[in-house]
């Protein structure tokens, strides 16, 4: 602690980076040359910025990032092949590109692609990049209102009579002078169409200034080859023109790093696959890594106290954190980076990433790793244990669960208290509070050693930091791997060619690690201690293999572990196998060992192998045998462990260890950790004291309960009262509580709370008072609860806290009542709508409960979606290809199709078969992203899925991808569901009674019908009977759909997960038709009735020839021939088959050469749509007089007039297209001129002819009329309509309800033609308001929201 008034002489530098307490400093002072030079240490994380201060070189000026590499793929760009002419080719976004003539391309190839800035940016950057793109856009987007708006008033002043000057308006058309030169228009019209077209204006821009959404730059990219190695431009700036942009090449290779974002100091490097088809722009995730390189291997040249541990290793940056899902890992990712592990050779592998897994050291990455990379390659891999605790068992995958891997916690020592933390008053040294702690579910130790799990070092440069403070067991992984560097690099400097296997520098560190009273002895790395460790038993060929342990039980663990009341309520006797694994090599591998040798060598070292090992258990309570021979095969023995008489509701741990007989002062050749939390019973009152712990810094009390069977909800009471309340600081707790379930992952029953203690201890004026805290979660009956609390690590004083916890819990009865043991399985409940009444029968089993009030309320609708789609396919063999087949992996696409009827839709995708896994995963990936009906990519998800919101309704893809090594296993995939829980616009509430009487009559006065605040009695089984067949079911549930929610039987207890099957739905009868008035005509005989329907049933095949016909002369005739002798209903209908067949694309805009409308065409189907017209008009006027008809004849009156209704709404829509089109016939013309490049308007009115007056009013009433029959927000009436503003110049009146359109349309493949058809209409329509920025705005993102092809996963 500094004095008040003397400063230190010196900062505590050797605090920033810590490597004192480890003796890594002290082993580079002693060994300069063993610094890590000579070692490869791959990096798995968020990648490392090229940027970063101190990731430059090596101490000895080597490149220090031998390459980046992007394992996910999410920067990945698909190239296809372009000519170039004169130095300039078309791009993927559509730009013109000019080419640099300096570059090199012997071969004349170019390739193009494009990629989205801000699918390669962390979400901070693409914050700021994208916010200074929105405020730049929004400037100049305002600057255009203002000066609408100035229009607006000038053209106000000008009908008062006032003086404005309008000429200093700009970016508006001028709409007074083209109204003007309308056609003979009346200056009152002119000034009416003025003020509606400025009106207009003024709401467009309104609307696309509320609608403004930046997605981001598509970068166009550029790849050729130079003769020697690809290379590649990426046009940074949008502005097309790459004529003096440098070609960078793959990093590996020339070293090259470009800047993507200049402002942002974000740089990138780059990489090819697929002979020069898919490009691979590498950048950073996130800053995590940086960091995590920072503390392994930074060197700083001119401040070599900021040196990492290692400053003369070599870094492999491997990306497995994917952009698209917020730097999670993926199993592409993870599987690409051990493939290249492989390939570069790394010689140690840092990992500081993990998950809690269901399962401990199972999953086919997790045993790949271990087999493959570290057993055959020889690489020495380091993982965090995670930062989950202190709880027992909290330790992550894949390093505090899994064989191969050193699993490494966090450490903070005096030094990193001093410069890092800023304490006032340091605490002694300590593992950080929420490291994590082991062991594993199925006894293993989850944590080998420790490291320093702080640092403050190398932050990427976007960062604007040149260093940063970080800590967590990401720390303190690295940091054990720049020790594992350094005793690496010392191997293979001292020892020449003598062979190093991971398993021996693991059997170094654990060994020689200094004791800091951790459980089952981790202890905090020591380096020199293991170099020495190393030298000394060199020769010893032992120290080359690792053992594997297997108790012996229903879970093949490995170790033993009982923490359950049953396991340790008499003495347990286990058979426990030990095999020693050995070390193997590729060269060993059939197809590569041609002579035998050296598969001649590995056996040779199996047979050589004994070893004479006795056995030692550290606690009297566990008896084993005291001598154990074990060959290559292994051996077993057998092991007692009696807990009866351990004190209850504590930690107890012992180790069985294994010394070798010839030099017992070696240490343990192994340890097989003993772990029991022998629980304490919970008696009738449901409560237990656990007493008043007493706590000083840094102290951790852990106890343990048998959860009574049936209890679904645990209270955990603190209560702290301090007497000397003045003389204690207040302190941060941590409470960790957490039950194991098997298979399941720990955070299920899960609680970890902070809380602070002492801050509310102080009495008004003086003295104490009692603070106390209660914390709730759910718990299952039968499985040991750990309730830990622990003083946080940096926090001072001394704290008695009274602790207790009570239990609550109803549950559902099995069978008569009674509870298996263990209590009820906590699966949910299902219920079937087609039961008219559902009963449930519940029970109190632990204690009396109060405060019952059942609900059910229902919040999900979950859909099942079979694929519509499966293709299986072998993968690229350069990236994914699989290490211990040495083949290509597999990938079945599976697509599925999803409808969501609302705007904000929120709903959550799963597949139990393959997600919620990573690490313990049977599969290599799986993946899925959401694309709409336009193709354009909306979201990823990879293993563990999570709510996601869809904005716009319609119908989308779901493309699920499932990586495997076989094909075969892929196959019975093909079929596999998707469920899909959709978020209910409003929730359901089932109705409960206590009576089954009171749910059918509504007179009946029970008091069981209401029961509310009720009373269940321990023991005590109460029936409720739920409504199912009243229930009110949403629009949007089909039959065979499941309504999910929640059952709550007290604010006490635990809710339950509540599924309803939805029932078939009800058939509606069909109504009885009032008998018809009574004919006289003669009736038709059987064979008149049968000449009869055949004629007209030859008539409609002869219409449908109407539309179908490819031959106008054909289809003449036909008509001709249909309209002799026909009734004015057949006229019509031949008539509309007629028009139809003149206007086939009704989608499309009129005066579109898709539209096919000449000018005589457009004419003729004017004359034909004024006969439909008139044959129709008055019948479909009839059509409300018969909404509610009751007789046959009624009806048939009714189906007549609707049909006449919708003859005409279809000839006065072709009707207003023709029109259009006779209207406007050079608009197509300016519009392709407006998409060719980019060519801007110049501001001149390009319509080569004005349309006539009397065209013009015809167009006037047939789009009045159209509009009194139709929606107005109808796709195809705004087609057919819009026009019409177009002819007067009014060009914002035509935008507005194209605007509409599209916001609110459903995104369906059905209406993609409407859809494309409104985009062009409304890019024609700003390019006649020459509002530049938002044509060019429509353009840039026109590639992102309609791209060709499907983003690949």
């Amino acid at each position: 602690m500094a004095n008040k008034t003397t400063p230190r002489q010196e900062f505590p530098t050797h605090g920033l980076m810590p490597r004192g307490e480890t003796q890594a400093a002290e082993f580079v002072r002693k060994y300069p040359q063993y610094d890590g030079r000579g070692v490869v240490a791959a990096v798995l994380d968020t990648g490392i910025d090229p940027g970063a201060k101190g990731l430059q070189v090596t101490s000895e000026g080597k490149r220090k990032v031998v390459d980046y590499i992007d394992c996910t793929g999410s920067g990945d760009v698909e190239l296809s092949d372009v000519c170039a002419e004169e130095l300039t080719l078309k791009g993927a976004s559509g730009r013109t590109l000019r080419l640099n003539a300096e570059w090199k391309n012997p071969t004349g190839e170019w390739r193009v692609g494009a990629k989205r800035l801000s699918r390669l940016l962390p979400s901070e950057v693409w914050m700021s990049v994208s916010g200074e793109r929105s405020q730049r856009f929004r400037k100049s987007a305002q600057q255009l209102t203002d000066a609408v708006l100035a229009k607006k008033g000038a053209a106000q002043d000008k009908d008062q009579g006032k003086v404005s000057e309008v000429s200093k308006v700009s970016e508006v058309s001028k709409v007074s002078e083209v109204c003007a030169k309308s056609i003979k228009t009346k200056d009152s019209d002119t000034s009416k169409n003025l003020t509606e077209e400025l009106d207009a204006q003024v709401d467009v821009l309104k609307t696309l200034n509320g609608a403004y959404a930046d997605l981001g730059p598509l970068l166009d990219c550029v790849v050729f080859h130079d003769g020697e190695q690809w290379r590649a431009a990426i046009d940074i700036d949008e502005s097309g023109d790459l004529s003096a942009a440098a070609a960078l090449g793959a990093y590996k290779h020339t070293g090259d790093v470009g800047e993507l974002c200049k402002r942002q100091l974000f740089y990138y490097t780059l990489n090819f696959y697929d002979e020069g088809r898919t490009l691979s722009i590498v950048t950073c995730a996130g800053s995590h890594s940086t960091h995590v390189a920072g503390i392994l291997a930074a060197h700083h040249p001119e401040e070599p106290q900021n040196d990492g541990v290692a400053p003369g290793a070599q870094l492999l940056s491997l990306m497995i954190g994917d952009h698209r899902v917020g730097s999670m890992e993926t199993g592409v990712g993870l599987t690409r980076a051990v493939n290249a592990i492989v390939e570069y050779g790394a010689d140690v592998a840092n990992m500081s990433y993990g998950e809690p897994s269901s399962s401990p050291n199972v999953g086919q990455w997790v045993q790949t790793v271990a087999q493959e990379v570290v057993r055959r390659h020889g690489c020495v891999f380091v993982s965090s244990a995670g930062n989950e605790g202190p709880a027992l068992s909290s330790t992550g995958s894949p390093g505090g669960t899994s064989d191969g891997f050193i699993g490494v916690g966090a450490h903070v020592g005096y030094d990193q208290m001093l410069a890092e933390y800023a304490m006032y008053e340091t605490v002694g040294d300590t593992v950080f509070t929420w490291s994590s702690r082991g062991p594993t579910p199925d006894g293993d130790r989850g944590v080998d050693v420790y490291a320093p799990g702080s640092a403050i070092t190398s932050f990427p440069a976007y960062c604007k930091e040149r260093l940063c403070l970080r800590n967590g067991t990401s720390m303190s992984s690295p940091n054990l791997c720049g020790v594992a560097a350094l005793l690496v690099s010392a191997w293979k400097q001292e020892m020449g060619g003598a062979s190093l296997s991971p398993y021996r520098v693991k059997n170094a560190i654990v060994s020689t690690a200094k004791p800091i009273g951790e459980l089952h002895g981790a202890g905090m790395v020591q380096t020199d201690s293991a170099w020495q460790f190393l030298k000394r038993y060199a020769a010893r060929a032992a120290e080359q293999v690792s053992w594997r342990t297997h108790v012996d039980d229903s879970r093949r663990a490995r170790g033993i572990y009982l923490r359950n009341a049953e396991e340790s309520a008499h003495a347990r006797f286990f058979n426990v196998s030990v095999t020693p694994v050995f070390p193997t090599s590729e060269k060993a591998r059939l197809e590569h060992d041609s002579d035998g040798e050296s598969g001649r060598l590995e056996s040779q070292a199996q047979f050589d192998f004994e070893q004479r090992l006795l056995l030692v258990a550290t606690e009297s309570w566990v008896s084993v045998p005291d001598a154990l021979y074990v060959a290559s095969q292994g051996n077993k023995f057998a092991a007692r462990v009696d807990a009866t008489k351990l004190q209850a509701g504590r930690l107890h741990t012992a180790s069985i260890d294994a010394y070798d007989s010839t030099d017992v002062d070696r240490g343990p050749v192994f340890s097989i950790p003993v772990t029991v939390t022998k629980p304490l019973h919970v008696d009738a009152s449901a409560c237990v004291d656990l007493g008043t712990l007493q706590f000083r810094p840094t102290e951790i009390v852990r106890r343990f309960v048998a959860v009574p069977p049936g209890a679904t909800r645990a209270h955990i009471v603190l209560r702290a009262s301090n007497a000397a309340a003045l003389e204690s600081s207040p302190a941060l707790f941590y409470l960790h509580c957490m039950q194991l379930e098997p298979a399941t992952r720990f955070r299920k029953f899960f609680m970890r709370e902070r809380v602070n203690i002492g801050h509310k201890s102080y009495a008004a004026g003086g003295g104490s008072a009692e603070q106390k805290e209660t914390k709730t979660m759910d718990v299952i009956g039968g499985a040991t609860l750990e309730v830990c609390l622990a003083q946080f690590w940096n926090q001072l004083g001394a704290h008695d806290i009274d602790v207790s916890v009570e239990f609550n819990g109803i549950v559902p009865a099995n069978g008569g009542g009674a509870l298996a043991e263990g209590g009820p399985l906590r699966s949910g409940i299902t219920v079937h709508g087609s039961n008219a009444v559902a009963r449930l029968d519940f029970i109190a089993p632990v204690r009396p409960e109060y405060d019952v009030s059942p609900s059910i309320v229902l919040t999900k609708a979950r859909k099942t979606l079979r694929p519509h789609d499966a293709v299986i396919s072998p993968l690229g063999a350069e990236r994914d290809t699989h290490l211990t087949t040495g083949s290509a992996l597999y990938k079945l696409e599976l697509d599925y199709r999803l409808e969501t009827t609302r705007e904000e839709t929120q709903l959550c995708l799963h597949m139990p078969a393959v997600d919620t896994q990573i690490y313990e995963n049977w599969a290599d990936n799986f993946a899925l992203a959401i694309f709409d009906a336009n193709k354009r990519y909306l979201i990823s998800q990879i293993s563990y899925t999570s709510p996601l919101l869809i904005k716009q309704c319609g119908e989308s893809l779901v493309r699920v991808q499932i990586r495997h090594r076989s094909a075969k296993d892929l196959e019975a995939l093909k079929d596999i569901p998707l469920l899909v829980d959709v978020v209910l616009k409003s929730p359901i509430r089932l109705t409960i009674k206590f009576d089954m009487a009171s749910i059918f009559t509504s007179t009946v006065n029970s008091s069981a019908a209401v029961y509310r605040g009720g009373f269940i009695a321990k023991g005590s089984r109460i029936p409720l009977f739920i409504d199912t067949i009243g229930a009110a079911l949403p629009s949007e549930a089909a039959p065979g759909d499941v309504l999910v929610g929640k059952l709550t039987m007290s604010r006490h207890t635990a809710e339950f997960d509540f599924e309803y099957v939805v029932p078939a739905k009800s058939i509606n009868k069909p109504e009885e038709s009032k008998p018809a008035a009574p004919k006289t005509d003669k009736p038709e005989s059987k064979e008149e009735q049968d000449q009869r329907e055949m004629n007209e049933a030859l008539r409609r095949v002869r219409v449908d020839w109407v539309k179908k016909s490819r031959d106008d002369g054909v289809r003449t005739r036909l008509v001709t021939d249909l309209l002799a002798n026909s009734t004015d209903e057949q006229r019509a209908e031949v008539l509309a088959a007629q028009l139809s067949a003149l206007d086939a694309t009704s989608s499309a805009l009129p005066w579109s050469e898709a539209a096919c409308l000449t000018a005589a065409s457009a004419r003729r189907a004017v004359g034909i749509a004024d006969s439909v017209i008139e044959l129709t008009r008055t019948q479909a006027l009839t059509a409300r007089l018969y909404e509610k008809a009751q007789t046959d004849d009624e009806k048939t009156l009714k189906k007549q007039a609707e049909l006449a209704r919708t003859q005409l709404i279809a000839a006065l829509t072709t009707k207003c297209r023709a029109l259009a089109a006779l209207t406007h016939g050079s608009v197509s013309a300016t519009a392709s001129e407006t998409c060719a490049d980019y060519v801007e308007v110049d501001g001149s009115d390009n319509d080569e002819t004005d349309a006539s007056e009397q065209t013009v009013q015809e167009y006037e009433r047939a789009a009045a009329e159209l509009r009194q029959w139709a929606a107005a927000d109808d796709v195809s009436v705004v087609i057919a309509t819009a026009p019409l503003h177009m002819a007067r110049h009014q060009y914002a009146r035509a935008l507005q309800p194209v605007l509409a359109w599209l916001a609110k349309a459903p995104m369906k493949p059905a209406n993609a033609a409407e859809r494309r058809s409104m985009v062009e209409l409304r890019n024609q329509l700003l390019a006649k308001l020459q509002w530049t920025i938002w044509s060019a705005h429509f353009r840039a993102i026109a590639p992102i929201e309609s791209p060709a092809t499907y983003e690949r996963l």
